[in-house]
Formats: C-alpha cells, sequence, structure tokens
C-alpha cells in the first residue's frame, strides 16, 4: 500500500507496515512551519492520523477503516528540517473499531508528540 502525500518532498518514508504496526520516516520541510518556526500543529497531527492509519491497514485483508476520533497531544515544539520517527501501534482491535496510538520521536527517541485515533472497522460482506 502506498502511503498518502509519500512522494511529496517533506513527507513521509514507511519504513515498515505490518501486523497492526508501522513506522515512518519524516523530515518536515519549511512550508509546514507555524508562524513561530516550528511545525504547525494541524501537519502534525495528519502525520499522526497516517502513521497510526498505515498501522491499521496492515492489519486488514482490504478495505477502508475513516477515522473515527483523532486526540493528539503536543508535548514539544517539532524543529523543521530534522529527520523524526513516527510510529503507530494497534493498542485493541475489536468487530467495529481499532484503538491506535502513535507517536513522533527525535532521534534521541525523545517523544515529542504522542495521539490515539479510533478507526471503525467495515464490516464483512
Amino acid at each position: 500500500m502506498t502511503m498518502p502525500y509519500a512522494d511529496s518532498p517533506g513527507r513521509w518514508k514507511s519504513v515498515l507496515m505490518q501486523d497492526g504496526q508501522a513506522e515512518m520516516s519524516w523530515t518536515p520541510t519549511p512550508d509546514m512551519a507555524n508562524p513561530f518556526g516550528s511545525v504547525h500543529g494541524g501537519i502534525v497531527a495528519t502525520v499522526i492520523d497516517e502513521v497510526t492509519g498505515a498501522a491499521v491497514m496492515s492489519s486488514m485483508e482490504s478495505g477502508t477503516a475513516p477515522t473515527v476520533s483523532l486526540h493528539v497531544e503536543y508535548l514539544h515544539a517539532i524543529p523543521i528540517g530534522g529527520t523524526y520517527t513516527v510510529v503507530g501501534e494497534i493498542v485493541r482491535r475489536g468487530r467495529a473499531m481499532a484503538i491506535v496510538d502513535g507517536r513522533i520521536l527525535n532521534e534521541e527517541g525523545e517523544v515529542l508528540v504522542r495521539g490515539t485515533c479510533i478507526y471503525q472497522i467495515p464490516r464483512a460482506k
């Protein structure tokens, strides 16, 4: 599966996507900056949504799983130009919903952002 926006400069590269887990490498570019010079919170939320969505999709045979809820905690500002590791992991998956945690880590492994997404799992036809 191709990651959305993966071919755009400054977006993310998929490193791992299997068994309910996903990992990406991400280097934000200047066009992602907020007025204070760090990465805009909306971009950060999108990255969390993408990595957690990739974790869910890795556990499915086919189809889509729309985001029902997204909660993001901004623990530290994310500087433009660094390279970050973004990870997602299914915490619990039922028949109708999946709860997935995501994190953005700096090169030292410090958690800069963490988030939780809930996804609707499509019913089998």
